[in-house]
C-alpha cells in the first residue's frame, strides 16, 4: 500500500445538468451538507467548479477529452479521515456518476486504487473490447 504526499483529487465530470443540480446530487450521494455551493462530508470537502476550459467538441475526443468536461470537483480529505475511507468515498462517488451515465475521470496520485483506475481511457478500452 502506498502513502501519497497529497490525497487531493481533481474529478472531472460531464453531464447535462446545471451546477446546482450537480451539487445537490453529490450531497445526496455522499450524505453531505451543502455549504456555499460546495459539499462538506465527514470524509472530505468537495468544491464543484464550472470548467473554464469546457469545450463541447473537445470533450468527446479521446483520450484527453475529459479535460474539457463541463465541471470539475476539487476534493480534499477532511483532517483525521483515514486514507482508505477517503479513497473509498471517492470510489463510490465515481461509481454513482457512472450509474447515472455521467462521464467522470479522476486525476490524483491514487488512481490505480480507484474503480476503472479512475476512469481514464475507460471508454476507449470498452470500445476495444466490443470490436474483438
Amino acid at each position: 500500500m502506498n502513502d501519497y504526499d497529497s490525497l487531493y483529487c481533481k474529478l472531472y465530470v460531464d453531464c447535462d445538468v446545471n451546477r446546482n443540480e450537480l451539487v445537490g446530487l453529490i450531497a445526496k450521494s455522499t450524505s453531505g451538507k451543502i455549504e456555499r455551493g460546495s459539499v462538506s462530508t465527514p470524509k472530505g470537502e468537495i468544491d464543484v467548479i464550472n470548467n473554464d476550459d469546457f469545450d463541447n467538441n473537445k470533450r468527446s475526443k479521446l483520450p484527453d477529452g475529459f479535460l474539457y468536461y463541463r465541471f470539475y470537483l476539487d476534493i480534499e480529505r477532511t483532517e483525521g479521515t483515514e486514507r482508505g475511507l477517503y479513497i473509498e468515498s471517492i470510489s463510490r462517488l465515481l461509481e454513482d456518476f457512472w450509474l447515472l451515465s455521467y462521464k467522470a475521470v479522476a486525476a490524483c496520485d491514487f488512481e490505480e486504487e480507484l474503480p476503472r483506475k479512475g476512469g481514464y481511457n475507460w471508454q476507449d478500452k470498452c470500445s476495444d473490447l466490443q470490436s474483438d
